[in-house]
């Protein structure tokens, strides 16, 4: 009797097993696939797990970097705690206008993505690739990889909303 047992309790383990898969999806699948592989003596809790998917806003970076754009982007960061996707045509020129902000920096996760071409389809392409994008700020010059974006032709739908910040002080801000 106790084989039968052993066979009723081999049976509902292996369905609960097969539920768990069913509710993760895809890409919690493939990501316990992968890493199963790699770690054969993972348990069955840690491959469970699901992914986190990293949260970022993105900032598009031209030629400048103003300070009131800057200081909108590191408090939404912050508030919620969220990373920063910078979107630039030159990766060395952002690095070196980030220099000024290290400080304001500490504790957010930066990247920076060097866009291929100033086209919207490939800004769009590109937003697509990172997931987490909450939005995206745009300061509203010309340099700015955003830009074309928003003065598209062709309207090309932006995968997250974008939002301009305006290099001038507001009406509430003394000038």
């Amino acid at each position: 009797m106790s084989h039968f047992s052993d066979q009723i309790r081999q049976a509902l383990q292996a369905l609960a097993g097969g539920e768990l898969g069913e509710c993760v999806g895809q890409r919690a699948r493939y990501a316990a696939l992968s890493s199963m592989q790699a770690d054969p003596a993972q348990t069955s809790e840690e491959m469970a797990r699901p992914v986190v998917v990293q949260k970022w806003i993105a900032l598009g970076v031209g030629k400048t970097l103003p300070a009131p754009v800057m200081t909108y982007v590191l408090g939404a960061c912050r508030r919620m705690q969220t990373g920063l996707l910078l979107l630039t045509r030159d990766a060395l020129q952002t690095r070196t206008l980030l220099a000024a902000y290290l400080p304001e920096l500490r504790g957010i996760d930066c990247f920076t993505e060097e866009l291929a071409s100033a086209s919207p389809a490939a800004l769009v392409q590109t937003l697509n690739l990172h997931r987490g994008v909450l939005f995206a700020v745009c300061c509203g010059s010309d340099d700015d990889p955003l830009a074309p974006l928003l003065r598209s032709r062709r309207r090309l739908r932006s995968p997250v909303p974008v939002v301009v910040v305006s290099q001038k002080a507001g009406a509430g801000t003394p000038s």
